[in-house]
């Protein structure tokens, strides 16, 4: 039976739930393997949380079944061209990318002021129960991100940056900016409604909510960043570069306790940092100005 296109046409509703059940079900055999895998070799009495070389594997076998899995099989049944719904293309201009670093580097006083500002929300008092839910999330994952980081060593560090870094680059910006911005988009022709609504649910997904807002902001930008290029690997890229700074400054630990690595700047230099801010900003608008002419000059000589 030839599934390639099989619902290409279809609207976007069945799109949009097509691919939550391919998440659904990759989510649910990711588990089953990695959890399976785990047993194999510690058996059912082991502690994951003291295998942080087995955790990393179980987190690449879940991002491969939780993000990359739905997003491919999704442009592969609803578009008799799945790398062009999912906009994969050969040639990246590498002009583009050398100002997709700078830019991410110009981004980070910024997102770290936004990320302080989201660490100070407080819920009305009727809605604690939610807020302890959040709290808990937040440490769970604070605790799963301080194990997968444990050790030394050039490998851990490789290791860390392969799972955190590349494949979460890879597999989340194909389900989030890949497919589902594709999907909104045929809801709307406003491509900031597309944009923010995928970096919104990008953001939420995560269940990390003091740290919604900067990982919305980021979510956004590289999905600017795809409709600008029409590139795919444009906004992965962006997204490793930016877990790979964190992932490289929570592993060395000098790097790790200085305030302007960790983003927990103290309030004697919350002064300065937040001019340093200011101007790294306007700085990131001009580059990504010259990222936005760059891209569409290439799209404009891809069509000539």
């Amino acid at each position: 039976m030839r599934l390639k296109g099989i619902y290409a046409g279809k609207p976007a509703l069945f799109q949009l739930l097509l691919l939550l059940l391919c998440l659904l079900f990759g989510a649910i055999l990711s588990s089953l393997i990695g959890t399976g895998i785990f047993f194999t070799f510690h058996g059912i009495s082991g502690n994951l949380s003291q295998y942080p070389g087995m955790m990393r594997m179980m987190q690449f076998v879940s991002a491969v079944g939780t993000f990359l899995f739905p997003a491919l099989a999704v442009a592969w049944l609803c578009s008799p061209d799945p790398a062009d719904y999912l906009c994969i293309k050969r040639n990246t201009d590498n002009r583009v990318l050398a100002l997709v670093l700078v830019s991410m580097v110009l981004m980070s006083p910024t997102t770290t002021l936004t990320a302080l500002l989201n660490k100070q929300m407080v819920l009305p008092s009727f809605m604690a129960p939610i807020e302890n839910w959040m709290q808990t999330q937040e440490a769970l994952a604070e605790q799963l991100t301080n194990t997968l980081l444990a050790g030394d060593g050039l490998l851990i560090v490789l290791s860390n940056l392969l799972v955190m870094a590349v494949m979460a680059g890879i597999t989340e910006e194909f389900l989030f900016r890949g497919a589902l911005q594709r999907i909104i988009g045929q809801w709307t022709t406003n491509h900031h409604i597309v944009i923010w609504s995928a970096a919104i649910i990008f953001s939420a997904f995560h269940l990390q909510f003091y740290g919604f807002l900067p990982r919305m902001l980021l979510g956004a930008y590289f999905g600017y960043l795809l409709y600008w290029s029409r590139n795919i690997w444009v906004p992965v890229f962006a997204h490793f570069v930016n877990n790979a700074f964190a992932v490289i400054g929570m592993s060395d630990s000098r790097l790790k306790e200085n305030e302007f690595i960790s983003g927990d700047i103290s309030n004697a230099n919350l002064l300065p940092y937040s001019a340093l801010a200011v101007i790294t900003l306007l700085l990131f608008i001009v580059c990504v100005q010259h990222i936005r002419r760059l891209s569409i000059q290439k799209q404009s000589n891809n069509y000539q």
